[in-house]
């Protein structure tokens, strides 16, 4: 039991170092690039954190154990909408890019219709994901536009002194990707490590099993996202935070559930269809119809994500005791 605490110690550590490391790279790499925060924490930032259920949902996929595919990708989105943002906007309000939340935002409404549209039938298959994967293709065309288009307007021309420092640059920019890898692997490895040794802590002390899969795991795969947008709004880059959260959703549907359904059809249950879906569009519309109305994250509009999350986890509670 103390090697569980030491290596719990060691990924809180990791993950918590790692993050700092993550997010002060992502800005530098704004800086260097001309890109606004907004778009990086919806292109590289979400597209990095997402890595952890993009692997679960795949590894469950490809084991036959497809239920696990579509409830941690579902499960993510609540976690991020209502957790990690309802943190975000209670701890620190703060007002957004309204052309692009709107934009992110409307493509994110598109993926869960597709998501609810394909599986009338009650599974995703192999056919469906297609349907999913243009939305990501749709999806990764707006970002590169997002991105070209902001590099164009604040960069027109390339003076002679820009030339002569690409040299520099190039250098500078290499060394921070490199660091930002880095600050994702720790993330990630943290995150292992805290899910994994809190799981056996939880055991060793009593807790049972169902409760820990409500808790410890059904956070662990959003461990990145969370503390890397907690990180942010810490050193006041809230903006890395809720374009983070929107690609995480978006890619969660469009390539995590899609590239599951591959090797193996994804059922929709009963609880998928009766408690996820209706929770985590009514968070979803509790994120983006307010703050598209005011181009802000309020407030009593986090402490109400807040709140619809832990109704949706003591609904699973009770669901499950019953």
């Amino acid at each position: 039991m103390i090697s569980t605490v030491i290596l719990f110690i060691i990924g809180f550590i990791l993950i918590t170092k790692g993050a700092d490391i993550f997010i002060n790279c992502t800005v530098e790499i704004g800086k260097k690039t001309h890109v606004s925060e907004l778009v990086l924490g919806a292109t590289i930032v979400s597209f990095a954190t997402t890595l952890p259920e993009l692997t679960v949902s795949l590894c469950a996929s490809i084991n036959n154990q497809t239920t696990m595919s579509l409830g941690n990708a579902v499960g993510s989105i609540i976690c991020n909408t209502g957790l990690i943002l309802g943190l975000v906007a209670f701890i620190s309000p703060f007002k957004v890019d309204r052309k692009m939340f709107l934009s992110k935002s409307t493509l994110l409404l598109i993926s869960i219709l597709g998501l609810v549209i394909v599986g009338l039938d009650g599974t995703v298959n192999e056919k469906d994901s297609i349907v999913l994967l243009i939305i990501l293709a749709i999806f990764m065309y707006t970002n590169y536009k997002s991105v070209t288009s902001e590099k164009v307007s604040k960069r027109s021309v390339v003076n002679l002194q820009e030339k002569k420092n690409i040299d520099t640059k190039a250098g500078e920019l290499l060394k921070i990707i490199c660091l930002f890898l880095l600050g994702l692997v720790m993330m990630v490895v943290g995150s292992r490590l805290l899910v994994d040794n809190g799981s056996d802590i939880a055991k060793f002390i009593g807790i049972p099993q169902g409760i820990i899969s409500l808790t410890i795991i059904a956070l662990g795969t959003s461990l990145p996202e969370l503390v890397s947008s907690l990180t942010a709004i810490r050193k006041k880059h809230h903006a890395i935070s809720v374009g983070n959260v929107l690609g995480a959703n978006i890619l969660n549907i469009t390539s995590v559930i899609a590239l599951s359904s591959i090797p193996n059809d994804i059922p929709i249950l009963s609880q998928n269809v009766n408690i996820d879906y209706p929770f985590m569009i009514a968070l979803i519309l509790m994120l983006i119809l307010p703050t598209i109305k005011k181009n802000k994250l309020y407030r009593f509009q986090g402490l109400m994500l807040l709140l619809l999350y832990g109704a949706y986890i003591t609904t699973l509670y009770f669901m499950y005791i019953s």
